[in-house]
C-alpha cells in the first residue's frame, strides 16, 4: 500500500477551520500568488468535511483565484464573479514548504463552479450584491455531499496524514451499514493485532474493552485480493470511485461478521504498506 494508506478518524460534521493549527503565515497572500511555480508543492496535512455549508464573499473584487485541490491549476478567477455568494463544504490545511495555510472548498448555489481557496480572501456571509432573491447563509449538506472529498482523485488522498485515511475510508464503509455499530475500542484492538504479535484476548485487554476476557471476538484480516472485481475496476479507474468501491466491500465483509456476533458491534484498522506499487490496502476487521 503507498503512502496513502495513512490511517485513523477525522471527526465528521460541523467545525470551524480554526480549529486548525496554523502558523501566521496565514495572514500573508503567498499562499495564492506562488503556488503555480513548478517547484512549489502544497501537501494536505488536515482535513475537516461538513454537513452544513456556510456563505462566504470575496473581501474585495481583486483577482484572486479558486485552486484545484493540489495547488497546481487556477481554475475560476473570483473577479469575474462580482455578486456570487461561496458556500464553504470543507476546509483543509495546505503546507508550503514551512508554511500552513488554511484553505476553503467553495462552490456557488449552482455548484456549476468549485475549488479551493485561502480563507483569508473570503468574508462571511451572503453577498450583499448578489441578486437572487433566496439567498442563504447556511446550506444543509447531504451526507454524500460531506464526503465528496472522495471525489478527488487519489493523489490528493496520499497527501493526508495516516489518521485521516482511516477515517475516511471507516466513515464510507459505515454510511453503508443499517445494523452494525463502529466501536473506538474495537477499533482499537484491531490495530493492535495488525500491528504486533499479541492474543485476541491480550490485544482486548489492551485496547480497553468491556467484558474482554469473557466476550467472544471474531477477527478477520481481509486481503483486497479476495474482492471481487476490485483489482479490474482500480486498473480502470484511477480515482476515489475505486476507494469508494474498496470501502463498500469492506462495508460488506463488516456485515456479514457482525451478523454472526452477539453485540453487532465492530472495530477496522486499514494495515499500510508503503512498499507497495498498487493501491492494496489490507484490512483487519474484529467483531464481537
Amino acid at each position: 500500500m503507498k503512502k496513502l494508506f495513512l490511517l485513523a478518524l477525522v471527526t465528521l460534521g460541523l467545525a470551524t477551520a480554526t480549529s486548525f493549527p496554523v502558523s501566521a503565515s496565514t495572514t500573508t497572500a503567498t499562499a495564492q500568488t506562488t503556488a503555480a511555480s513548478a517547484n512549489s508543492s502544497y501537501v494536505w496535512t488536515k482535513y475537516l468535511s461538513r454537513n452544513t455549508a456556510v456563505a462566504y464573499h470575496a473581501k474585495s473584487r481583486s483577482a484572486v483565484y479558486l485552486w484545484n485541490a493540489t495547488h497546481t491549476k487556477r481554475l475560476h478567477n473570483l473577479k469575474n464573479y462580482p455578486n456570487t455568494t461561496w458556500y464553504v463544504k470543507n476546509s483543509v490545511v495546505m503546507q508550503h514548504g514551512n508554511k500552513r495555510h488554511v484553505y476553503y472548498e467553495v462552490f456557488n448555489y449552482g455548484n456549476n463552479s468549485d475549488g479551493f481557496i485561502w480563507r483569508g480572501y473570503l468574508t462571511k456571509g451572503v453577498n450583499p450584491s448578489q441578486r437572487a432573491l433566496a439567498s442563504k447563509s447556511v446550506i444543509k449538506l447531504s451526507s454524500e455531499r460531506s464526503l465528496q472529498f472522495f471525489e478527488d482523485n487519489l493523489t490528493t488522498l496520499a497527501s493526508l496524514p495516516q489518521s485521516q485515511f482511516q477515517k475516511l475510508v471507516s466513515d464510507q464503509a459505515a454510511a453503508k451499514l443499517t445494523k452494525s455499530v463502529a466501536d473506538e475500542k474495537l477499533n482499537s484492538m484491531a490495530k493492535i493485532l495488525a500491528t504486533q504479535d499479541i492474543s485476541t484476548r491480550d490485544a482486548a485487554v489492551k485496547a480497553g474493552v468491556s467484558n474482554a476476557k469473557t466476550a467472544s471476538f471474531t477477527v478477520k484480516e481481509v486481503d483486497p485480493k479476495t474482492m471481487t472485481g476490485y483489482y479490474s475496476y482500480w486498473s480502470k479507474y484511477r480515482t476515489t470511485n475505486a476507494l469508494r468501491y474498496y470501502a463498500a466491500n469492506v462495508a460488506s465483509h463488516v456485515s456479514t461478521m457482525t451478523a454472526n456476533s452477539g453485540n453487532g458491534h465492530y472495530g477496522l484498522y486499514i494495515v499500510p504498506d508503503k512498499t507497495a506499487k498498487t493501491w492494496k490496502p489490507k484490512i483487519t476487521i474484529v467483531a464481537d
